[in-house]
């Protein structure tokens, strides 16, 4: 980055401000972060973060399905696995439905907070640059996308902080590159849950996680045809072979990258599910417990043999 600037205002709200300059061409960020009273004395006891359904201010279902789960993975690691994620409020995102959730998965709803995050984005010219003096450039056209994320106690209407981060791109880029690079709409949400995180919830704040599952949602979860066609909608960066493994496997999981989890014995390209049956447990639940410091009952299938790891 060519620049990097920070300041802070304190009074009745709290209020902090980064900016980050790229250079000519290049994308650029910006972040602002506001911390309401409450929230200062609630941080530093926060155990849990509910991440509500995102809103895109663009594409259809299967963009907003896909950037969720990029967006709740961004969450689980951010949060060392301490996350309960969207996909696991099932019976609604108010806040007696995300009390009642939390409680049913372990949690106490007192030392929760959720993250309610939406995305926009808008177009702009900005002039070229001539690598040779005196040569005149046109005009090219980027786009910004906002990443918002309102900061609210479980039980209390009232927002008690924002953070809001700006990422610049290319028009029509995805949010991920073929080589699976983040493009600006990735950029701008990791950079607000991983600020977010960390101002709002600190003690959750955890290094960069490597380890990366990939979920096959419940409702797609009994054939074949249907683990895959999610699979693509959801998972477009896996290989041939990984989707079709997981698409015919009984099991619901599929270990990308192990990282923190090879802790368990899990190691790439494992097939993971529970002995005895199927599960409607997510990978976030996989992510809590680990970070319990347990070790949960997990069925492996790899290199065509099964195996069972016994829980403590």
């Amino acid at each position: 980055m060519a620049g990097r600037r920070e300041n802070a205002v304190r009074g009745s709200v709290a209020c902090a401000a980064i900016v980050c300059a790229a250079a000519a061409g290049a994308t650029g960020c910006s972040t602002t972060i506001e911390v309401h009273p409450a929230a200062e004395s609630l941080a530093p006891r926060i155990a849990t973060v509910v991440g509500l359904p995102l809103s895109i201010g663009w594409g259809g279902a299967t963009e907003l399905q896909r950037i969720q789960r990029r967006s709740s993975d961004s969450l689980i690691a951010a949060t060392g696995g301490r996350a309960v994620i969207a996909e696991e409020l099932i019976t609604g995102e108010d806040d007696a439905q995300v009390a009642l959730a939390l409680r049913a998965l372990g949690e106490d709803p007192a030392l929760a907070l959720t993250f309610a995050i939406g995305v926009t984005f808008g177009g702009r010219q900005v002039s070229g640059v001539s690598a040779i003096p005196g040569f005149i450039v046109g005009k090219n056209l980027v786009v910004d996308y906002h990443a918002r994320i309102e900061v609210r106690h479980v039980g209390a209407s009232e927002v008690i902080g924002t953070v809001e981060t700006v990422a610049t791109g290319a028009p029509n880029e995805p949010e991920v590159a073929p080589n699976g690079d983040k493009h600006a709409a990735m950029e701008a949400i990791d950079s607000a849950i991983a600020k977010a995180v960390a101002t709002f919830a600190p003690r959750l704040v955890s290094p960069t996680r490597t380890a990366l599952i990939v979920e096959v949602p419940v409702a797609a979860s009994k054939n074949a045809a249907r683990r895959l066609a999610a699979l693509t909608q959801l998972y477009p960066e896996l290989s041939l072979d990984q989707m079709q493994a997981l698409a015919q496997s009984r099991e619901r999981f599929l270990v990308v990258a192990p990282g923190e989890l090879a802790a368990l014995g899990l190691t790439r390209g494992d097939l993971v599910g529970v002995p005895g049956g199927p599960t409607a447990a997510s990978r976030a639940a996989l992510a809590r417990t680990v970070a319990r410091g347990r070790k949960p009952a997990l069925a492996i299938e790899r290199a065509g043999q099964r195996y069972i790891l016994a829980s403590r």
